[in-house]
């Protein structure tokens, strides 16, 4: 792996990430009226990094059929297991399910409105479109605005664009916003938070252990020595955090239109 090109890259980003630790999103998170609404606005997130996720594996490895090699053997072995764990993870009960479907779960727990979200996964099983959706439905804007740069990099066709949206404005950040957002609030409110807590700490435990050090490695494959690589890597990267910054000022302000009654 490049160390030093990694190396780099995180420093460039420190200013950014930096801003998405300090946010006051994270205090404004008090009981479960706080929680609900962030649940409800961030499932989003949560399904469009399926997305990517899936779109790495398409361009990584091969899918169709008949099958034949392609690509590189390191980056489809490091992309297809850290799809084994997100999209067929273990439950608190031993049972297969994806990290989307638990946080589905941890929102009926706590008592978060899915529907949108069950809206939005039936129009698309029933062949409406990423976009047609996100306007029909009644999906915030500055919810509406994260997918769609998501999937404005998924349509880059960029494998390399993808893998640093992928690792870096996903894999190498989520662990630390999930530590602040957590906080006693599971202590707080006993068995209502199982299913979050268990999410949370499946993310923090395999995206810095496990999956990070390998979507970095992948990103490295990729890049090579190709400088102008790493510098689109960049720019994507700062681009997401800078989106998810987006994102949470929107969050806020809905926790903070709703305390004001």
């Amino acid at each position: 792996m490049c160390h030093e090109r990694i190396q780099w890259l995180q420093s460039e980003l420190k200013p950014h990430r930096d801003a998405l630790m300090e946010h006051p999103l994270y205090e404004s998170i008090y009981d479960l009226a706080d929680l609900r609404p962030f649940m409800e606005h961030h499932v989003f997130a949560v399904w469009d990094f399926m997305s990517l996720l899936k779109s790495l594996q398409r361009h990584l490895t091969c899918v169709d059929v008949p099958w034949t090699p392609h690509g590189n053997a390191a980056n489809r072995r490091l992309i297809n297991e850290i799809v084994l764990e997100e999209e067929t993870d273990i439950d608190p009960e031993g049972q297969p399910i994806s990290h989307f479907e638990l946080y589905v779960r941890a929102m009926d727990e706590c008592g978060a409105d899915t529907q949108v979200m069950k809206d939005f996964i039936d129009g698309l099983r029933s062949g409406k479109s990423v976009y047609t959706l996100l306007e029909k439905l009644p999906v915030p804007s500055h919810t509406r605005d994260f997918v769609k740069h998501t999937f404005q990099i998924i349509q880059s066709g960029q494998p390399h664009r993808i893998a640093a949206a992928f690792t870096f404005g996903r894999e190498d950040v989520v662990p630390d916003m999930f530590r602040c957002l957590i906080g006693d609030m599971n202590r707080r409110y006993p068995g209502t938070l199982d299913s979050f807590q268990f999410y949370m700490d499946r993310h923090i435990h395999l995206d810095e252990e496990v999956h990070s050090p390998l979507a970095m490695q992948m990103v490295s494959e990729l890049c090579g020595n190709d400088d102008q690589k790493w510098e689109e890597c960049r720019e994507e990267a700062v681009a997401c955090h800078r989106m998810r910054l987006h994102l949470w000022d929107g969050i806020l302000e809905k926790i903070q239109q709703n305390k004001r009654g």
